[in-house]
Parts: structure tokens; sequence; C-alpha cells
């Protein structure tokens, strides 16, 4: 799990305690030393944590440097992917087998100065899992370990003494307070008193802080209203030690009802688990928590402004990518949830009787092959009957089966309507197994092979996410694909799914998917014009309402056309996201009000003039570039672009723009391999720009390419006497 993207401006308090944390990284002994930094749960350790590591990251003190929450239930391999995939910058989670992992992760950190956190640690196990795969060649090396207990502390410290992190001070409470209630405002003159009061009552604990910010934001200008939470919060408090759930109870009884079941379904996910918010928007739909994505998205936001759920990432323009639940609040939500009969989440073994509620979520841990045989067991003549009453069922934590007797007992669940086994593998699926579950809303399955019945569709499927492994064979998705008229959200991730060829007769005959939103993963045949304007037809005919689209291009790549096949796309009004990845040369015709675009294996001169009359576009990636010696923006104006990222760049030599062409950039990201070996000094004067990252870059390239980048900054820093530009490396 990575490290939070959280705005450093968010963080409050604790500047004391992280400088002296920051100087027991650089000073101190030449050899590898961990740092463990032990308090009780919502005292502060992951804020202090990021702190630092923010601090050392843009400092460029260490080489590589990589953030993983390990959590109680951890998973080896999964923990040594994601420092893998951080460590070598690439999204390449390494090998699968974790004693090779563990392997080629300590190769990678040799000879680096390198800076780790494991956040969340719970026991000292997990160290002694982790412990070889980190080098020590007398380079200063540093590894952050934060955890609630003192014998881990003890158990994983080398020459630092484990740090007791203080509770925060009464001032510092009170402007961590009066920041998450008043944001970006000041807090008036009337209210300081009552707000200190508060902020006393808060015991020094920033989790029981910012979950009272959440509920007095509603009446935030109202002093009575902060009494009225006081008085709340010493009823609630009392002498209890657990008080931080205490004030769960609060925040959650000052909850909307219709929010209650939102919040609540948020314990059928993993302990830190990063949640895609267009995931977690789905599930609620199917749910019939809320009728579409827009009510959806205002719920969300109520839940991320009562403080409750916390922003894990954001996109280029501020909106939500991925929510996450402090573990505290996490283990509010499975207290109350079984409480009330809500859900259920089963963990390691299991018997039929266990399976109580009508919601489940199903963590087998590490025997997930005899779990699974025991599970498709069930209903036999020597077992108890399967739960028949189930209406969600969701398994975590990722492994491999491949029993079809599995999926079989699963259709005889006829009530589902949420499925997601996406997080365990499985050789081969057929849709025609989950034939009888008519009231299926949500899949997601985890496949080598997925064939998709061309007799069997899911009358009220609306969403379809479908993982395989990349490099799996190519699927074809076959005609009765466009009569599931409910289908809401397509994702085929990993391969792309192929539109069977068939005949013009048949698309006549379907109905339009007027509901389809997002479809992602889909490729069409493109060797000529003719199959260019077939998926035209289909798009633009079967698929009116698309807000993203993410095709591909299936040609001969190497072909030469003399003139670019065009592309219209221009009648998909509604379309905000686009990614298209193809190797010929192609003339795009888009809607005005498209706002983000990614393309692979561009042909630059022949798609630029379309893409700079774009008048909404905020988001450019291009990835890379094809046949193209040298990019000269000239004249053209990307006039509201704010996010400008190339990756891949194994043509474009040359590169030359002026600060006309982006006057409201606001982010530059290279990565990956370059031809061009500098940024343009003209970056300097563009008045937007905050942040320029150089991403994987390596050797004379890595260096060149940073010294134009600090040429930029200096520029600046000269010209305004401010130093408004973020330079990262990594």
């Amino acid at each position: 799990m990575a490290q939070n993207d959280i705005n450093n401006d968010e963080i409050v308090g604790f500047e004391n305690e992280a400088e002296k944390i920051i100087q027991y990284l650089i000073r101190g002994t030449n050899e590898l030393d961990v740092v463990p930094i032990v308090g009780m749960g919502g005292q502060g350790k992951t804020t202090i944590a990021r702190k630092v590591y923010d601090n050392m990251s843009n400092a460029s003190h260490f080489d590589v440097q990589a953030w993983c929450i390990i959590s109680q239930t951890y998973n080896r391999i999964k923990i040594l992917q994601e420092i893998f995939s951080q460590v070598t910058n690439s999204k390449d989670k390494g090998d699968q087998d974790d004693d090779v992992l563990a392997d080629k992760l300590r190769k990678s950190l040799m000879g680096k100065r390198y800076i780790i956190i494991l956040d969340d640690m719970w026991d000292g196990m997990a160290w002694d899992d982790l412990r070889l795969c980190f080098p020590d060649v007398g380079n200063r090396s540093r590894i952050i370990v934060t955890t609630r207990l003192e014998e881990v502390a003890n158990q994983v410290k080398h020459h630092t003494d484990p740090y007791s992190l203080p509770f925060l001070p009464l001032d510092e409470s009170c402007k961590l307070l009066q920041k998450k209630v008043f944001q970006q405002e000041c807090c008036p003159p009337e209210l300081r008193d009552v707000s200190l009061a508060v902020a006393e009552k808060c015991k020094g604990l920033p989790l029981i802080i910012v979950l009272v910010a959440g509920i007095i934001k509603r009446n935030k200008m109202e002093a009575s209203w902060w009494d009225e939470v006081k008085n709340s919060l010493f009823s609630h408090l009392g002498e209890s030690e657990d008080y931080t759930l205490s004030t769960m109870q609060l925040s959650y009884d000052n909850l909307p009802d219709y929010l209650k079941p939102c919040f609540l379904y948020m314990g059928m996910f993993p302990e830190d688990e990063r949640i895609q918010v267009s995931k977690l928007i789905s599930l609620w739909i199917a749910e019939c928590f809320v009728q579409n994505i827009e009510s959806a998205e205002d719920y969300l936001m109520h839940l991320i402004s009562s403080n409750v759920l916390m922003v894990a990432k954001r996109e280029y323009n501020g909106m939500v990518k991925y929510c996450q639940l402090h573990d505290v609040v996490l283990y509010f939500c499975l207290e109350k949830s079984r409480e009330e009969k809500f859900m259920q989440a089963i963990k390691g073994d299991f018997q039929p009787s266990d399976w109580k509620e009508n919601r489940v979520s199903w963590n087998p841990f590490n025997q997930c092959s005899e779990l699974i045989s025991e599970f498709a067991s069930l209903g036999s003549e020597t077992q108890k009957p399967l739960q028949q009453d189930l209406i969600s069922l969701i398994t975590t934590n990722r492994g491999g089966f491949s029993d079809s007797n599995f999926f079989r007992k699963v259709s005889e669940m006829r009530l589902l309507r949420v499925l997601d086994l996406s997080s365990h593998r499985v050789d081969s699926f057929s849709s025609a197994t989950l034939k009888p579950l008519i009231h299926l809303k949500y899949l997601a399955i985890y496949t080598e092979n997925f064939h998709f019945h061309p007799e069997s569709h899911l009358p009220h499927l609306e969403t379809l996410f479908v993982v395989c492994p990349k490099y799996s064979n190519s699927t074809l998705l076959p005609s009765i694909f466009w009569k599931m008229e409910k289908l809401r959200h397509v994702d085929f991730i990993g391969e792309v799914f192929y539109l069977e060829e068939c005949e013009q007769r048949m698309f006549e005959e379907s109905s339009k998917l007027e509901n389809l939103r997002i479809l992602k993963g889909v490729g069409f045949q493109a060797e000529t014009q003719e199959d260019i304007s077939f998926m035209e037809d289909v798009l633009l005919r079967r698929c009116p309402n698309l807000q993203e689209l993410d095709i591909s291009y299936k040609g001969n790549y190497w072909s030469y056309s003399p003139e670019p096949y065009s592309l219209k796309l221009e009648s998909l009004t509604q379309l905000q996201s686009l990614r298209l990845s193809f190797v010929l040369k192609f003339g795009l015709q888009l809607p005005s009000n498209l706002k983000k675009l990614v393309l692979t294996w561009t042909h630059i001169e022949s798609v630029m003039p379309y893409i700079a009359g774009l008048p909404s576009l905020e988001y450019l990636h291009l990835d890379s570039f094809y046949r193209s010696k040298e990019w000269c923006v000239g004249d053209v104006t990307f006039h509201q672009l704010k996010f400008l990222k190339l990756e891949n760049n194994f043509f474009v030599s040359r590169w030359d723009a002026s600060e006309e062409s982006f006057p409201l950039l606001e982010t530059l990201v290279i990565k990956g391999h370059c031809l061009f070996e500098e940024i343009p000094l003209s970056f300097a004067d563009v008045p937007t720009l905050k942040q320029i990252k150089l991403i994987n870059l390596f050797g004379s390239q890595k260096e060149s390419m940073k010294a134009s980048a600090v040429r930029i900054k200096k520029e600046v820093e000269e010209n305004e006497g401010c130093d408004r530009i973020d330079l990262i490396v990594r």
C-alpha cells in the first residue's frame, strides 16, 4: 500500500517532532538504522511520518524512497511488490514468488541510499519477513517504522531508541481544529474561545480533533452548536479510555440517515485499502443506496467533509480518485455493522453458520485453496446449506484458485446483486456460469481467460470489471454485449477485448446502451478507413452518452499511409476523458468539451492541429511519440491545459515551445526514456507553473534534464522573488 497523496498544507502540528526525526535520519551512524515511532491509534504516527517522508523526498537526500502500509493482516508478497514497484519507479510488481522477489528487491536497493516507511506494523514477524531485503552498505540508509506496540518498536530498532509520540499541545490542537473547520478562512474572533474549549476536550489526539471538526462544520458559524458538540463530547467520553470510538459514535449519530449505509459499507473493504471512487460509487448504486452518479458524488463529498472518510489521492483537477478509512474508523464500521446486522467481515476459516448477514466481505488469508474447496462443498448432502440470502459477496486478499465448483456454488445465491471476486484469480471463466444470477448488478472477476457466452447475458448488470493478466490471450467481445442495456460502467483491465466481427444487421437490431458512461479496454481492427468508420458507427450509435472512453486499434503497426485516417468522435458530446492507443497516422475530430486526453504511439504531426483546437482540454498525456524527430509547438496554443505528461519518447530529439503555448499549465511531467535532454527555458515564463516532475530518467539524460529544470526554477526565483515551482526527481 503506497503513501496517501495528501497535500502538505493539510498537515498541521508536529513540526518540532518532525524536525527531531529528520535529524535522526540525516545524522548518526553510517550504518542502516531503523527509527521506530510509537503511539496509540489516532495519535498522528502516520501524519508525522508523512511530514518527514515528504521533506526527505523533496530534499533529494536519498536516492530512492518507498512507503508501504503493513497492517494487522499483512501479506508478504503484496508488501514486497509494493516496495519493489516504488523503488524501481515502475508499474512492474515483480515476481510472484516472494523469496525471488525479496532477492530482486535487495539487489535493486544495493548501493543506493534509501528511505523506507513501514507504516502501522502490528507484529514483529512482519519485520522478520522483510528485514533481509534491506541491505546495509554503510551509506546511511534509513527505515521508519510506525507502530502502536512498544514490543514491536523494541524489536525493530537498531541504533535509535523508539520515539514515543507526544499528544498535541493545546495550541496546536486548536490550530488543527480551526484549520479543519474553516479550511482557508480564519476563525472568527467570537469563536476562538469556544474553539479552544472544544480542542481541550479532544485530549491532544489528532483523529478526534478531525472527527469533531467534521461534526462542527455543519453549523460552524454558530457558537451554540460548538457548545452543543462540546457537551456531547463530554457526555460521550466521560471517563472511558476508548474515547476515540466514542467520538466516532458521535460522528455517526450526526450523519444523515441516507448516508449511514454508505458509510457502513466501507467496512466491506480491507484495512488500509485505497478504494477507487468510481468502484465505490458503482457499488453504492448496485446496493440501491443511491440512484445515480451525481448523487453518489455528493454523498462521497459529504462523508469526506464529515472527516469520517479520507482522501487518498486526487486527480489532476482536484477530484477525488481514491479514498481511505483510518483503521480506527474501520473498526467502528465493523462493530456498528455487526450491531445493526448490516454486513459481516469474515477472515480466514469459516462455518456456514458464520454467514449470518446478507452482505459478506471474506478474506481467506493464505489458506485460499483449502477454504475455496470447503466453500465449494457447501450445500452438499454432508454439509449445511449455503447461505441463500446473500445480496453482496466481496473477497479480499489476493490469491489464486481454479475450482469451477466454487462458481457453481456462487451461482446458487440467486439474490446476489454484488459479486466481487477480483482478488482471486481463476484460470478460465465463462459468463454462462452466472446466468442464474438475474438480479446481479455488479460483477468483478480476475481470470486468465474470460469467455463471454454468446447466448447468455445478465439482464440487470450495470457494472462489469474483468481483470486479465497482461499478455494473456486476447478476448473477443461478442455481439450479445451490445444488448446489455443496463450497463453503465465497463472496464477490461490488463488485456484488450476486441470487438467480434459481425454483420451490420446485428447492430441495427441492437438497442442503444444509453446508460453506458464508462467503457475501457476495448479494441478494434483498424486496417482501413472502412474499419475506422465501422468503429465510429458502433460507438456513436450504440453508446451516445459515453463520458469516459479507452480504446485501442489493432492493425499493421509498421504500415505507412501517406494520408492519415480520420477518426470522428465529435458527436460524443458528453465525452470528457479519452485514451487512444494506435500506431497508424490519424486525424482526430473530437468533442469540444473533452477535458482529458491520453495518446499512445502518437504520430505528433498528424494529431497536433486537432488537439490544440480543443477549447476545454486540461490534461494531455503523450506516450511513445511515433516517427517524429522534432516537436515544435510554435504558434499552437493550449488555452486551458493544466497538466502535460510526456512519457517514453523514442523518436523526438528536439522540443521547442514558447510560454504562449501553455498559458495555464500547472504541472509538467517527463517520465521514462526521452531523446531530448532538456526542458525549454521558456517554461520559466509560464506564470501558472507549479510543479515539474522527472520520473524514471537515468544517467546523463537524468542529469541534463534535472539541470534544465533547476535553471527554470532559478529563473523564476530571480525574476519573481518567490519559489513557486516544486521540482520532484524520482
